[in-house]
């Protein structure tokens, strides 16, 4: 039996998962200064293999862990993919984004698929279906959207994203929570519209921290997949080790 870990090191937290034979079996959640934490999963589940992405600083230790105990796989631009990558600049596209894709591939094949992972930032990135990905579109996330209003302005509020029922707003704040929500959201149905206007027929894919706010108001039918990375992760780590 193959036993993969997959870590996904993001702007604010560590995500792993442990998949026994390509099937995802638990998911841990640690902040960044609790390595040793995953230490005690390599041992506990006999981990054999194991991939890491990291979107901002590296973490010296945890590479250490997992090269020393496993057999292990740095992702980064010069990996070997399960799809052709046709953008321009690979060396700066996120590896969040490509463990993405590689998660929509795990999910469906032979299909146009739109990835939306509403995260610090949302992104978008489109993979045909013909394997093919070529790119996309970064933009601001829902509470950086809250951020730069209060950092760019002389008297708006700072204000952390809460519900709202209502679209418009009778105070500043709930202006303010109204024009970030509602504006993300019309961003997301109007990029989604664009896509299937030049391709046709597309299966928009949803994951990161926010989509769980947006989800139900999305107008087209979607595949809601929080874990898309850690399934991509794996899909990358299987297609390095066959």
């Amino acid at each position: 039996m193959v036993n993969n870990l997959t870590v996904d090191i993001g702007n604010t937290k560590i995500k792993a998962g442990v998949f026994f034979d390509d099937i995802l079996q638990e998911i841990f959640v640690f902040e960044k200064n609790e390595i040793h934490a995953l230490k005690n999963i390599v041992k506990k589940n006999a981990i054999t293999h194991s991939i890491l992405s990291c979107v901002g600083n590296e973490i010296i230790e945890l590479e250490k862990l997992l090269s020393d105990e496993t057999h292990f796989v740095k992702l980064n631009h010069q990996t070997r993919l399960p799809f052709t990558n046709k953008y321009k600049t690979p060396e700066t596209l996120g590896m969040d984004r490509v463990a993405a894709i590689a998660g929509a591939l795990h999910f469906f094949s032979n299909t146009n698929c739109l990835v939306i992972d509403e995260g610090t930032c949302i992104t978008y990135d489109f993979i045909s279906s013909d394997a093919e990905y070529f790119g996309g579109a970064i933009s601001p996330g829902l509470q950086m959207r809250l951020n730069a209003m209060h950092h760019f302005t002389e008297k708006l509020p700072q204000l952390f994203f809460s519900e709202i029922n209502e679209f418009v707003g009778n105070t500043t704040e709930s202006s303010m929570l109204s024009g970030a929500f509602y504006g993300m959201l019309s961003e997301i149905n109007e990029t989604i519209s664009r896509y299937v206007q030049r391709y046709g027929a597309i299966q928009v894919i949803t994951c990161g921290g926010d989509s769980i706010l947006f989800d139900k108001h999305i107008k087209r039918n979607i595949f809601a997949a929080p874990y898309l990375v850690l399934y991509g992760l794996n899909k990358i780590l299987s297609f390095n080790v066959k």
